[in-house]
């Protein structure tokens, strides 16, 4: 926020104060017997997982991220504005675990809030964090009524070791997952590749009523946990795409960022934001200098690599999809 308000970017913003969200809410996508779980947990002062402690500030915090997500759906859908931005995207929590810092999903509440409560038949969530989505896929796995979309590092080489092409979703959600698992050290260009051969064209051919996107600073290649080679521009890349691509179908966006490990992380949101929004905001202006960017692969080895990969997702995709 410090770091928006910096930039003279806050005055394009109505900034507006979360509500927690309620028990019935989470409910949405997590068990009752889970959510028991949390609370006694909290009482005790434990961990879900070993990354994942429920400190009375985190429980709070992600209701109140949670929350947020159902309020800008409400926004969206009553069409009160175009883009709203929440600072959430917990993916690792499934219906009945929490894991990867995430306790609740606020991106699957906010997705099974527009199918359960608003109706919706055709959602569409693009996850562009560098860790795959996994809580958010298995929630999902089975419902056609939901396009799951996670673009990630390669899980042969990262948490959470999911997502690769052939995990396409099953029963009737087959084929409406798709996971984009990118070679290490890819960059700009690859995930252009992967626009322009899977994202854009599932999209269109899907036409969303409501899209989400979700995916923080970790895919920067000067991120301390991951290994995937974005630079700035690269982020504010993927944001500008997403946004043109979500209002070219759907007409709106929720936009969730969070995620990226160093100090780097503010001035991806940055770049991000200033793509979401499409401000000739010269963000590089307000972060120290990239660090040099010297991945061991070339850039045609990668190129290569990644359309080997794309080529190997189309034939699972054609399963269900006529477009490939």
């Amino acid at each position: 926020m410090s770091l928006l308000k910096k930039a003279d970017i806050l005055k394009y913003c109505e900034l507006i104060e979360p509500v927690p969200a309620k028990d019935e809410d989470l409910l949405l996508a997590h068990t009752p017997e889970y959510l028991a779980l949390v609370k006694k947990t909290r009482e005790i002062g434990g961990w879900l997982n070993i990354d994942t402690p429920v400190t009375a500030g985190a429980d709070d915090a992600q209701k109140l991220i949670t929350g947020s997500a159902l309020q800008a759906i409400e926004l969206l859908h009553e069409k009160k504005s175009k883009i709203a931005h929440t600072f959430g995207g917990f993916h690792h929590a499934s219906k009945d675990n929490g894991e990867g810092f995430c306790i609740y999903n606020d991106v699957a509440v906010a997705g099974r809030a527009l199918t359960e409560r608003h109706g919706l038949k055709r959602v569409m969530i693009l996850d562009s964090d560098a860790h795959q989505g996994n809580g958010t896929m298995d929630i999902f796995l089975n419902d056609p009524r939901v396009l799951f979309v996670s673009i990630h590092q390669d899980p042969r080489t990262i948490y959470p070791g999911k997502g690769f092409v052939w995990e396409t979703g099953e029963g009737e959600g087959e084929g409406y997952t798709v996971n984009i698992p990118m070679p290490p050290f890819s960059g700009n260009a690859q995930y252009a590749q992967a626009f322009d051969t899977i994202i854009e064209p599932l999209a269109r051919a899907f036409k969303p009523e409501f899209f989400i996107r979700n995916g923080g600073s970790d895919p920067f290649f000067g991120d301390e946990l991951t290994m995937l080679g974005l630079d700035l521009d690269g982020l504010a890349m993927v944001s500008r795409r997403t946004r043109d691509l979500a209002l070219q179908t759907s007409g709106n966006l929720l936009d969730m960022t969070v995620s990226g490990y160093g100090e780097w992380v503010e001035y991806g949101w940055l770049a991000q934001f200033c793509g979401c929004e499409a401000l000739d905001t010269d963000y590089k202006a307000f972060s120290p200098k990239q660090p040099r960017r010297s991945p061991p692969s070339t850039e045609e080895t990668l190129t290569r690599a990644t359309a080997s990969m794309l080529d190997s997702l189309q034939r699972e995709l054609r399963k269900t999809w006529n477009i490939f």
